[in-house]
């Protein structure tokens, strides 16, 4: 059986709440920040939303919470900064493909968010008019099933790939539906999650020497009983997908240093990550593993888990700020599509 390629992570860039850059992000993180603060949203009850809104513009040029072209600004930085890590030249071949995340399952149309990531990142192309971009809708989990065609198009012959998300629950559809479902966190509903919004960026090549991150298995499956149903959490979907990244990679659950998981506060989504492991750990974990939970410190940002849990990953990689090598994100969808990824720090 042919062992599946390896994809490094050459370079990555995030913009969130916390920091308007990956290195501010990734320090602010490790040092337990957060921005929550009231938004001009309110609840049923007439209280303000807690949120974690971009700070692209400090107080001065305030947009509307969750607006387009803070988005847009987001995801052009977040990009060049991930180009600008992998020492890659703009303007961009048309042979380059961009992958970009959304959700067709949530309220405001996936259409808007890939024309806002077509205007905002074709400048950067040779030919704008010619740019590969690919769209994938399956929501938070849907960064691995681009990973698996990333690794597509590296097999193909293309020079690298690109996957950028900017996603926002700071939108006036998505806090009606939080709301109307009791998602939200907030003085009657401890348990809920914030809202939250960012852009993050990977750049991702074949197999380099001496790479600061690999990505060595990706998996992906479908829970039967999602957030919304009347069923008990399982955690069968969320562990096989963990399985069968685990079962790419070479890796076994008791190897894993770090598990990132962009769990983010609601009960359903943190008994199915125990449920998950549960299944899986038969052994000690190594004596110094660690968990992170991103959106303790920049809220819930959707499609953008995937590729800034990555660009973390990436950025503590760099700095040597890892318990360990050996690297394993968990990914759950608002529906019931499931991702895990295996990675290894340094050459594996």
């Amino acid at each position: 059986m042919s062992t599946p390629m390896k994809l490094a992570v050459l370079g990555a860039g995030a913009v969130t709440s916390v920091g308007n850059s990956l290195p501010a992000t990734a320090a602010a993180i490790r040092a337990g920040l957060n921005n929550f603060h009231d938004t001009q949203f309110e609840t049923d009850s007439g209280e303000p939303v807690i949120g974690a809104e971009l700070g692209l513009y400090g107080g001065e040029r305030r947009t509307r919470v969750g607006g387009a072209q803070r988005l847009a600004d987001a995801l052009t930085f977040a990009v060049r900064e991930a180009i600008a890590g992998a020492s890659i030249q703009q303007p961009l071949p048309p042979s380059v493909p961009l992958l970009f995340l959304g959700d067709d399952q949530r309220p405001a149309p996936l259409v808007s968010a890939v024309q806002l990531c077509h205007a905002a990142l074709a400048p950067m192309f040779e030919q704008p008019n010619r740019m590969h971009l690919q769209a994938f809708t399956g929501g938070e989990a849907g960064c691995v099933d681009a990973l698996i065609t990333a690794r597509d198009f590296l097999a193909k012959g293309a020079p690298f790939v690109l996957i950028a998300a900017a996603d926002s629950w700071l939108r006036a559809s998505d806090i009606a539906e939080a709301l109307r479902h009791q998602r939200l966190l907030d003085a009657e509903l401890g348990s809920g999650f914030v809202p939250g919004e960012a852009a993050a960026a990977v750049v991702l090549g074949r197999e380099t020497p001496g790479a600061v991150l690999e990505i060595l298995g990706m998996g992906l499956a479908e829970e039967t009983d999602g957030l919304l149903s009347d069923h008990p959490c399982s955690g069968k979907g969320l562990a096989q997908a963990t399985r069968l990244a685990l079962m790419d990679s070479g890796l076994a659950p008791h190897d894993i240093h770090l598990r990132m998981s962009d769990a983010a506060g609601e009960p359903y989504f943190a008994e199915e990550l125990a449920y998950a492991w549960a299944r899986l750990l038969r052994s000690p974990q190594p004596p110094m593993h660690a968990q992170l939970f991103p959106a303790s410190h920049v809220g819930h940002v959707g499609c953008a888990f995937g590729p800034l849990m990555l660009a973390l990953a990436w950025q503590y990689a760099k700095r040597e700020r890892l318990p360990g090598p050996k690297v394993l994100i968990q990914l759950s969808s608002s529906h019931t599509l499931r991702g895990a990824i295996a990675a290894h720090a340094g050459a594996a």
